[in-house]
């Protein structure tokens, strides 16, 4: 009996193992595959259809802002008017082109195009960045001040994820440079041709960091998305460059991805002592050291105010981590909790509250 336990147990986690690798480790920059079809276009409203042999999109029938987009005509949908057999009815703003009826689209968290200019009429630069592992490129949004914003998008990401925002940093007179990093499509692989997680990736914010202030720049704000709350956390923990740092801007962030591992295990329901077996695994076939990936077990070693919002119904990161680093950072972190909201969308579900926040936040930093 006990030899068929550890056998399950030892194939179990060599199994999983392998599932950490292909969905968390593995660099994914494909576009996402459409999984809705466009049945009717009306003057303000669209209605959209699950296309039969794609996974369920959980957006498709969610009140939240969303962009929809065929790859390049683009709109944006606001609240669900009605659903039926025949598909969901959305409130719907066209924004470039012209979606049509019978088209195969995506939805898109970040919900706007793909651009600064198209996305809100802003001026920007496409800039190059030298960091250790070749360039990386970046958005620059010129303003009038020595403030620099630095945002970091998470895994299987783009900078696009911080297009909803750039308008108010514009607004503020803060620049703003929307960075790429290692393992993005135009940017260098990292060394160990997986995502690190924050244990490298830091070196490539350290970068962005280093331009600001070779362009004039004195003070830093730091944004992280998701596993980009990692990247810029551990920037904060390691750079040289952290005493420039006025205020970080978390949004669900993946502070220790061991944890994630095991909300991901709890969510496909593999038990305990498998997911366990499976971490083991996973450092000796991937190099993967779970000690340095517990961004959430320095966080007193931070000394910068830091505006943190999570949803409470993340199916990604665990809220716990979250409610955790707050919990260490009493006199720091301010800290707000969005209901019913997927993985890093708290805005396209309460986007006036979220930039309200956001705003206060900066005015009270800067």
């Amino acid at each position: 009996m006990i030899v068929v336990v550890l056998f399950a147990l030892v194939g179990g986690g060599w199994y999983f193992s392998g599932v950490v690798e292909s969905d968390g480790l593995v660099v994914e920059n494909g576009p996402d595959e459409p999984r809705v079809i466009i049945t009717n276009v009306g003057e303000d409203t669209i209605t959209l259809q699950q296309l039969p042999d794609a996974d369920t999109e959980k957006n498709i029938g969610l009140s939240a802002v969303w962009g929809v987009t065929n790859g390049s005509d683009y709109g944006q949908l606001g609240d669900v008017i009605s659903e039926s057999d025949t598909g969901v009815v959305r409130e719907y703003i066209s924004m470039i082109g012209e979606l049509r009826i019978g088209e195969s689209v995506s939805l898109e968290r970040s919900a706007f195009p793909h651009d600064p200019l198209s996305a809100h009429g802003l001026k920007y630069e496409d800039v190059v960045i030298p960091a250790s592992l070749g360039n990386i490129g970046a958005w620059h949004v010129d303003a009038d001040s020595d403030v620099w914003a630095v945002l970091v998008h998470g895994r299987t990401s783009s900078r696009e994820t911080s297009l909803k925002i750039l308008d108010d940093l514009a607004e503020l007179e803060i620049h703003s440079l929307t960075i790429d990093y290692r393992n993005d499509a135009n940017a260098p692989a990292s060394e160990s041709g997986y995502y690190d997680f924050g244990t490298t990736e830091w070196e490539d914010v350290e970068a962005a960091v280093q331009y600001a202030l070779g362009n004039g720049g004195d003070k830093i704000l730091l944004f992280g998305y998701s596993m980009g709350g990692g990247i810029v956390t551990n920037y904060q923990l390691r750079s040289v460059l952290a005493g420039h740092t006025i205020g970080m801007f978390l949004d669900a962030p993946m502070l220790n991805f061991g944890r994630t591992i095991d909300k991901g295990a709890e969510e496909r329901g593999v038990p305990a002592p498998i997911t366990v077996f499976a971490k083991l695994f996973t450092n000796m076939r991937f190099g993967i050291n779970w000690s340095e990936l517990d961004f959430l077990s320095q966080a007193k070693e931070l000394t910068v105010p830091i505006l943190l919002v999570h949803s409470d119904t993340d199916d990604t990161v665990p809220i716990e981590t979250s409610v955790e680093f707050a919990a260490a950072l009493p006199l720091l972190v301010e800290f707000h909790i969005f209901s019913d909201v997927p993985h890093a969308a708290s805005w396209n579900a309460y986007s006036d509250e979220y930039e309200t926040l956001l705003i206060r936040f900066l005015e009270r930093v800067r």
